[in-house]
């Protein structure tokens, strides 16, 4: 692994034994190494691979506007995240996060902030990932001495949504959440009644939504015993019937056919949920 340029101690532009270039950091990665030098792999505590021209424009842009400490920051919160939430972050969002970052700090000092409008549905839809988003604010509020609001955890949050799906953009991860809280809403109507978010079966229903309009959106297959289909339809059809309206919302709003598996899975979810 060979220094292009050293950004600072810690953070330094290299090019590895494939060939790639990366953004590596660590303390005193880039300390005394020449470019062209080696550097010591064993100091690199997060690299991110620059894979093509389209992502090193935009980060050389990003140095443009930001500081070196903002990159440093957001690779810091990158890596406890991925130790706290289990994530492997795709390399982007040390681009999108140090960027926002960035911004938000420079609110802060001006007393600037903005509301989210799908804060409710992150803390409900993704709690783990809110709740790590809320200690990051906390920590940043400690170490700079700004009031940083609660409202910036759901604006982090979606930076690690966003980066554990695959191939995803941002909008699709805000899309995402808007079908999951719209079937939410479905099921509250159909039923009558409000559900517990502390509820084990509830949590449990809200994690099959999330992995089944990824699904969804990828285009993928879920596989299914279909002998078990008649002991569900006959056991649980008040809540097939729920399922059913479900699917007809995203086939007319999203154009998405359901597959009888899928339905199947949802009707089952359902009927736990409704049994508590």
């Amino acid at each position: 692994m060979k220094l292009i340029k050293a950004l600072n101690n810690n953070v330094a532009f290299v090019q590895n034994d494939d060939k790639k270039e990366q953004v590596v950091m660590g303390k005193g990665v880039a300390f005394n190494v020449k470019p062209g030098n080696s550097i010591d792999a064993s100091l690199v505590e997060k690299r991110f691979i620059l894979d093509s021209e389209g992502i090193k424009k935009d980060f050389d842009s990003l140095l443009k506007r930001i500081s070196i400490s903002d990159i440093e920051l957001a690779s810091n919160i990158i890596k406890k995240g991925e130790e706290r939430l289990g994530y492997h972050c795709n390399d982007i969002i040390l681009l999108t996060l140090s960027d926002h970052l960035s911004m938000m700090l420079q609110r802060a000092e001006q007393g600037l902030y903005f509301t989210n409008p799908l804060e409710w549905d992150i803390k409900l839809i993704y709690p783990e990932e809110y709740k790590f988003a809320k200690n990051v604010v906390a920590d940043l509020n400690e170490k700079t001495g700004h009031k940083i609001p609660n409202q910036e955890a759901a604006f982090i949050a979606l930076h690690f949504i966003n980066s554990n799906f695959e191939h995803s953009e941002m909008q699709e991860t805000i899309m995402c959440t808007k079908i999951i809280q719209n079937i939410l809403n479905i099921t509250k109507l159909y039923y009558g009644k409000e559900f517990s978010e502390e509820n084990f079966d509830v949590k449990r229903f809200i994690t099959h939504i999330r992995f089944f309009v990824k699904r969804q959106i990828q285009g993928d297959r879920l596989n299914m015993d279909y002998s078990l289909a008649e002991t569900i339809l006959e056991k649980c059809q008040k809540d097939f019937k729920c399922s059913k309206k479900i699917a007809q919302f995203l086939k007319q709003t999203y154009d998405w056919d359901i597959s009888q598996g899928e339905m199947l899975f949802l009707t089952l979810h359902l009927n736990r949920m409704n049994m508590n």
